[in-house]
């Protein structure tokens, strides 16, 4: 075991607990941190049992993720490389752009190494790159559309119309970038939860997930139904048509951004709760659980 610890990073111990994972640092809140780390191995024992472990340690999925990952990078190069640096009027986006895809590239094999390091922290590992991966994605496709914007030069005729779409670009991209980082620590809370039942789960968060739970049932019966009768709603000058047919596709239009959001973060969701618990009670765990070190440190 000696060795296999000496492959990490050790941090100073604190309230007893090695080494710990800086991205859960990062995607914790200061509440989120306080609650996970009150809770002791008893308590974690009668959440994480031994199916839970199973399941963190599957790595059936990981060829999966890994594909995901490829095809994300693989469209972002085909982004950056459609508008470079040469057709537009400054250089410097498309730097932003291959910047992205190079961070993206070197995050991601960083998280490689650390995932087989220790085996109970393959998903775990795994599942945040795939997470990362996604708003790299986004926001290379934020920088493809100001690309977009800047590949035919600055003209004056055309300047404000440039501004203005870069600024909606920018402002949207961190949007969508902070509402991952939202409903991630909400799915940490969601988590939290089955621990500590006096905490309370955000309202806002359980409206996402029954968006996720029945939004593909929603959105593909909306359009069904419009299918059917858009010919007589087109053609209808009345209320129907003027006002509902709006309200529908609006509400139709932010399912769908919140199914775009939320699906593939709930999805590659890495547990960040329980992986810090088996973290924390590495030794516990793995006695509890009758498995040898090769087992559970190693692949």
């Amino acid at each position: 075991m000696q060795k296999n610890f000496e492959r990490l990073p050790i941090l100073p111990k604190k309230n007893g607990m090695g080494h710990k994972m800086k991205l859960t640092n990062i995607l914790f809140n200061k509440k989120i941190k306080e609650s996970a780390e009150k809770i002791d191995f008893n308590k974690a024992s009668q959440i994480i049992t031994n199916t839970t472990i199973n399941k963190l340690m599957n790595q059936k999925l990981l060829f999966m993720r890994y594909s995901i990952f490829a095809i994300i990078i693989i469209i972002e190069i085909l982004l950056a490389s459609t508008l470079s640096g040469w057709v537009v009027s400054s250089p410097i986006f498309a730097l932003m752009e291959w910047l992205v895809i190079l961070l993206t590239i070197i995050y991601f094999f960083k998280i490689i190494s650390k995932c087989f390091s220790e085996h109970y922290l393959t998903r775990f590992y795994s599942c945040c790159s795939i997470i990362f991966s996604i708003v790299s994605c986004i926001f290379s496709l934020g920088l493809w559309f100001v690309l977009a914007a800047f590949s035919s030069g600055i003209k004056e005729v055309y300047l404000a119309q440039i501004l203005l779409q870069t600024i909606i670009t920018v402002v949207v991209v961190i949007l969508v970038g902070y509402a991952i980082y939202k409903y991630l620590q909400y799915l940490a809370m969601k988590e939290l939860a089955d621990f500590d039942k006096t905490l309370k789960v955000p309202l806002w968060g359980r409206v996402v997930d029954k968006s996720v739970i029945y939004g593909i049932v929603i959105v593909i019966g909306g359009m069904q139904v419009y299918r059917m009768n858009k010919f007589w709603l087109l053609n209808d000058p009345s209320w129907v048509s003027t006002l509902l047919v709006p309200i529908a596709q609006t509400v139709l239009g932010a399912i769908i951004i919140i199914l775009l959001i939320a699906l593939p973060v709930r999805f590659f969701y890495p547990e960040f709760v329980k992986s810090y618990l088996l973290q924390k009670y590495a030794e516990e765990f793995r006695k509890e659980n009758d498995m040898t070190e090769k087992e559970w440190y190693t692949e």
